[in-house]
């Protein structure tokens, strides 16, 4: 979807966001843990990672045909994720490395186009109420709290807000 090259301190970076498929079900497993695990040890604590649940749902998103998942690579190294369809962003991370660099704002304007060309812009997602990082960085981008809240269903079952952008502020 997107392709440039970035000169910073004479470095050299090639950066692509493209569709992924099934040979990047593992890389999605991979870069999630990474982000789950930096941004949210304050609420699993010592509770296992799901690696198998984990793995095992991004088979089913990656196998979704309403769902259009994309992986933001630099020299051809996956560092950011996003899922989403039928108006909602359903999955949506960047390596820890990577925060604060950029790369999640040119992810999501990558989400935005494509999903805006496909019809049906992502307008609502949910997000853990104590993944601060995450909640502050969609609020910036327009995204303001439904009141609608819940338990996750996974251990140790943090809650999770939902939040929802008008499509006519893009």
């Amino acid at each position: 979807m997107e392709a440039r090259s970035c000169q910073a301190c004479c470095v050299s970076v090639m950066a692509v966001i493209r569709q992924a498929d099934e040979s990047d079900v593992h890389d999605l497993y991979v870069m999630e843990r990474a982000a789950s695990s930096t941004a949210l040890a304050h609420v699993f604590g010592d509770t296992a990672f799901p690696a198998a649940d984990v793995l095992a749902r991004w088979q089913l998103v990656v196998d979704d045909p309403s769902v259009t998942v994309l992986v933001d690579e630099l020299d051809g190294v996956p560092v950011g994720y996003a899922a989403f369809g039928d108006g909602w962003l359903r999955h949506f991370g960047v390596v820890p490395r990577l925060w604060g660099t950029g790369r999640a704002h040119d992810l999501y304007a990558a989400v935005l186009e494509a999903s805006t060309a496909a019809g049906a812009p992502a307008t609502y997602l949910w997000v853990l109420v104590d993944n601060r990082r995450a909640r502050a960085f969609y609020r910036r981008l327009g995204w303001r709290d439904t009141d609608v809240q819940e338990h996750e269903t996974f251990a140790p079952y943090p809650v999770r807000m939902q939040m929802r952008r008008e499509s006519d502020s893009w």
